[in-house]
């Protein structure tokens, strides 16, 4: 058994027209109005964009790993020729 949890459709006025408050929950759609890019090219397009932020960050994670490892030889290098006490 089912209940109805939907509101009831709003009456007309003696105008035919909705209140104020019934237009601004009813979904009126437009007429015309072309698509100005599709979902298919957005999609692509965000793929894109992801892929590239991705490998953006690997690089960057890369170049500093680099810097890391040549600063950790310096140091080797460093404590190496220092005389032991």
């Amino acid at each position: 058994m089912q209940t109805d949890t939907s509101q009831p459709q709003a009456a007309p006025t003696s105008s035919g027209t909705l209140t104020p408050a019934d237009r601004s929950t009813e979904f009126v759609p437009s007429q015309g109005g072309a698509e100005s890019a599709s979902a298919g090219s957005l999609l692509v397009w965000a793929y894109l964009l992801m892929w590239a932020m991705l490998l953006g960050f690997v690089l960057m994670t890369w170049l500093r790993q680099q810097r890391i490892n040549d600063r950790v030889a310096r140091l080797e290098q460093a404590l190496a020729r220092k005389p032991a006490s």
